[in-house]
């Protein structure tokens, strides 16, 4: 491998056999920390160091979207970032700039084009223009995973899709993304596995031993 393109992992802090989900995560996270809007109320050198150090971060993300054919793939789509612009979260492009305005209370990133945001107390999901896909009423909320999110309703959790509707209803006091057909809730003290349809299975308790 190239010294160039070598460096340009370590700029992410990346090996140089990381996934492309990988790759993508970890410029996600370093645009979250180094983005010149956290550095405004800084003096001129820390916000010079910041803007400096999204260049490189930019720069290397670019270099090996480039080397790994990443640019145009069926799986690629457009990056927004979640970030705190001083109390209010709205998202930025690969490039650092705004895209869609800080105006949410808390923000994780898209998951399947939709992104979890919390308006005053409740969240909702919006989608890469900024549009509530579904409005936000929810007490907690997961994030979307083979079409389906784990939402908090009432103090208990169910899955929607995403419309918005209740694919399983909430009865559960905990539940995990879906993962190759199955999600995971909590009934009591125990976990089970949970298809589209809502049937569980729950494993054998061991003596001695909470799920």
């Amino acid at each position: 491998m190239r010294d160039d393109l070598t460096r340009c992992y370590a700029e992410l802090d990346l090996a140089p056999d990381a996934e492309p989900d990988a790759i993508r995560d970890a410029y996600t996270d370093l645009v979250k920390v180094w983005h010149p809007d956290r550095f405004s109320a800084e003096g001129p050198r820390l916000r010079r160091r910041a803007e400096e150090k999204m260049k490189r971060i930019n720069e290397a993300y670019r270099r090996i979207r480039a080397d790994r054919r990443l640019d145009g793939s069926a799986s690629e789509t457009r990056i927004l970032v979640p970030l705190d612009f001083g109390g209010r979260w709205g998202f930025v492009d690969e490039a650092g700039v705004p895209v869609i305005y800080p105006e949410f209370a808390a923000a994780r990133g898209f998951s399947e084009g939709l992104a979890a945001v919390r308006v005053v107390e409740h969240w909702g999901f919006i989608d890469t223009s900024g549009q509530f896909a579904v409005n936000s009423r929810y007490e907690e909320a997961g994030d979307f995973s083979e079409g389906l999110a784990a939402v908090r309703w009432y103090g208990r959790w169910g899955y929607i899709d995403r419309a918005g509707c209740f694919v399983i209803h909430p009865r559960y006091q905990g539940a995990r993304p879906f993962r190759d057909g199955w999600g995971e809730v909590q009934m009591g003290l125990r976990w089970g596995r949970i298809n589209r349809a809502g049937e569980v299975a729950f494993a054998e308790m061991t003596p001695g031993r909470q799920l």
